[in-house]
């Protein structure tokens, strides 16, 4: 739709996908968590199937879709999760949760991880401007409770 500033955007996907210091699977989850906040079904749709395929558990998937808690997650998976809500969310990032990111994947893994959460949300915005829908077939993300919070 953008000419050259498509072509861009889609390098820059390419690159936060398959050119970073996180695995395939903590890319895909972290896809997951934009797509939830943008209530994006059909990039979600899309990004539960490569996550899943990449490794990604059903019970990752499960808590961002339903904004579920993070207990019963792996310490890697609940940190994308609360780095996510956080993040896109919140009106800001705590400091604990930053410095946990930054400890657990280093500045550069930090950076990666909103990069790809933030290029998501971009994603996003774009399809819902053209009113891109997913197929009804589709995995569609849970309706969000009226007031839903994180």
């Amino acid at each position: 739709y953008a000419g050259a500033a498509g072509a861009r955007l889609s390098d820059l996907v390419d690159h936060l996908r398959y050119h970073t210091s996180l695995t395939a699977a903590e890319s895909e989850l972290a896809i997951c968590v934009a797509n939830r906040a943008a209530n994006a079904d059909f990039i979600w749709n899309a990004h539960t199937k490569l996550g899943l395929a990449a490794g990604t558990r059903e019970q990752a998937l499960h808590a961002v879709d339903t904004y579920g808690p993070l207990d019963d997650l792996t310490d890697d998976e609940a940190l994308i999760i609360q780095f996510g809500r956080e993040l896109l969310e919140a009106p800001a990032v705590s400091d604990e949760t930053f410095e946990a990111v930054r400890a657990r994947y280093g500045e550069k893994g930090l950076m990666e991880l909103t990069a790809v959460m933030s290029v998501y949300m971009m994603n996003a915005n774009i399809l819902r401007v053209m009113e891109h829908k997913a197929a009804p077939d589709a995995r569609h993300l849970t309706p969000r409770p009226q007031g839903q919070t994180i």
